[in-house]
């Protein structure tokens, strides 16, 4: 269950680290910058904690697609960035998909 923390946790920091690096508008802004190498950082650890007891390609595929989902909804509801019907759909099917794997995980984990 841990690891599941750890996931997610790498996934918060995902979308915080990508979100300040838009702020640093080119990493010309110093402090944006550097919450966004710091997020960089602590999202990197996390993930590695994460493939400690999970496999890396089940644990990237949720780190990425849950960085997306995250990151286009912060955008949508907090920063004035509407999605269009399509994008979300198109975030529909990568919600889909994250569903998915985790039940091939669950699966292969209580078949193992």
């Amino acid at each position: 269950m841990s690891s599941y923390i750890y996931l997610i946790s790498a996934s918060i920091f995902e979308v915080l680290w990508v979100l300040f690096l838009g702020k640093s508008a080119g990493f010309s802004r110093l402090y944006p910058a550097l919450t966004a190498l710091i997020c960089m950082a602590m999202s990197l650890v996390c993930l590695a904690q994460a493939t400690r007891t999970l496999s890396v390609a089940f644990a990237y595929a949720m780190w990425v697609g849950l960085g997306i989902l995250g990151t286009a909804l912060v955008q949508h509801f907090f920063q004035n960035q509407p999605l269009k019907p399509l994008s979300w759909v198109c975030l529909l099917l990568i919600t889909i998909g994250i569903a998915g794997l985790q039940l091939c995980q669950s699966s292969t984990v209580d078949a193992g």
